[in-house]
């Protein structure tokens, strides 16, 4: 097949010293990444290759993404809160019919985006077909639901049963049982599968949680009473304080929209990755993470969607556009490292551009015209607050592979 080489205005790696190649390019033998540098050296080094008038950046991880519910687009109307959003989100699941196409779309789009690898989260494994055909990476968290223990054991017993008769995954992509939130997974069960391994926890994602942690009262608790549930303890301080004793480094702790200072210190304490879904909280709540506060503390950050039953599409790109928006102050490289945290969803590959890899390759068109005109044009701004909002599609030059397994 031979080398190829392509050389573009603005290379992103990803990665330092350099993070921003100007004038650069890459080879690429297949799916390896041979070089990544100025163009005179990598041509020097592989010979002259195509010219695109393109971004080319590491391809992007949708660290939460929930693509059984892709049939409910737009189906779900939020700016109530949480609970409210849940049990409109039930009813109507439970009166659409899931459809294999709409799941088919929704890996489409995730491609369309530049996407991969994710953090999918599941209840039926309904998109590991799917993921599979298309080579993403990642993890399928199964989640476990069910808050007094006849109800968990029968959950966990029914999951154990569908993951052992689910097809083979691709390589690269794990599955993992994993609880659903503090307030839906009996809490010794929650800890169980915390501590067994990978795992994806919705947390704090709106104040109601810390009301029905610290009060056994509120929304959560009234829907657990309308359920049959009669004893309702107290849980502790807030469901951060609850979860982190069991939260390890390979958990994801998804959404974080209400924390205070004690909860994000637990959060550095247990090195679990925070993951921001900034459309899907606006869309429920009307409200985001506190970004630059997660920063100053130090909490390893990735970046999800959530399902297109809470936001319009799955692009990550588009995410993070609402992030810069929010807070223009922070460097556009600092938020699109929270696309290229691979190794939050078990793909360590995916989100730098490192010789010897194939950590998956994309590029963004640009108007030669337009960038020709701005001496000053930065790359990275560029795709948070052009691109990222037009969701624009991206062009893979190559796909990740993962490395092989010893």
């Amino acid at each position: 097949m031979g080398v190829r080489v392509v050389s573009a205005p603005w290379v992103l790696t990803g990665s330092r010293p350099a993070p921003v190649v100007a004038d650069g390019a890459v080879a690429l033998d297949g799916d390896v990444l041979l070089a990544v540098g100025p163009r005179a050296e990598v041509e020097a080094r592989f010979g002259r290759g195509e010219r695109l008038e393109a971004v080319l950046l590491p391809a992007l991880v949708n660290a939460h993404v929930h693509l059984e519910l892709s049939h409910l687009r737009g189906r779900v109307p939020g700016g109530e809160g949480l609970p409210a959003w849940i049990q409109r989100l039930v009813a109507t699941r439970a009166s659409t019919p899931e459809e294999d196409a709409a799941i088919e779309d929704a890996v489409a789009q995730l491609l369309r985006f530049g996407v991969a690898a994710v953090g999918e989260v599941t209840n039926g494994l309904g998109a590991l077909p799917w993921l599979s055909r298309a080579g993403i990476a990642g993890t399928v968290f199964l989640e476990v639901f069910g808050f007094t223990a006849p109800r968990i054991e029968r959950a966990l017993e029914r999951a154990r049963q569908l993951a052992a008769a689910a097809p083979a995954a691709v390589p690269g992509l794990r599955l993992a049982l994993s609880p659903h939130a503090v307030y839906s997974t009996h809490l010794p069960i929650l800890a169980e599968l915390l501590r067994a391994g990978p795992g994806s926890l919705h947390l704090a994602e709106d104040p109601a949680e810390r009301r029905f942690c610290d009060e056994s009262a509120g929304p959560f608790a009234r829907m657990h009473r309308s359920l049959g549930v009669t004893e309702l303890p107290r849980l502790g301080r807030s469901a951060v304080s609850v979860a982190a004793p069991f939260l390890r480094p390979e958990s994801l702790a998804v959404h974080l929209v209400d924390l205070d200072d004690e909860d994000r210190g637990l959060l550095v304490a247990a090195g679990s990755t925070a993951v921001l879904c900034p459309r899907s909280n606006l869309h429920i709540g009307g409200r985001l993470a506190d970004l630059p506060r997660l920063l100053s503390a130090g909490v390893p950050l990735a970046v999800g969607t959530d399902s297109l039953a809470s936001t319009p599409s799955l692009s990550p790109l588009a995410e993070l556009a609402v992030l810069s928006r929010a807070w223009p102050q922070l460097s556009p490289l600092r938020l699109l490292a929270l696309a290229w945290n691979g190794a939050a969803v078990g793909a360590p590959g995916v989100g730098r551009l490192a010789p010897g890899s194939a950590p998956g390759l994309v590029a963004a068109p640009l108007d030669p015209d337009s960038a020709r005109e701005r001496p000053s044009f930065a790359p990275a701004r560029w795709l948070l607050e052009e691109f990222g909002p037009a969701e624009l599609p991206l062009t893979w030059l190559a796909r990740h592979r993962p490395e092989p397994t010893a």
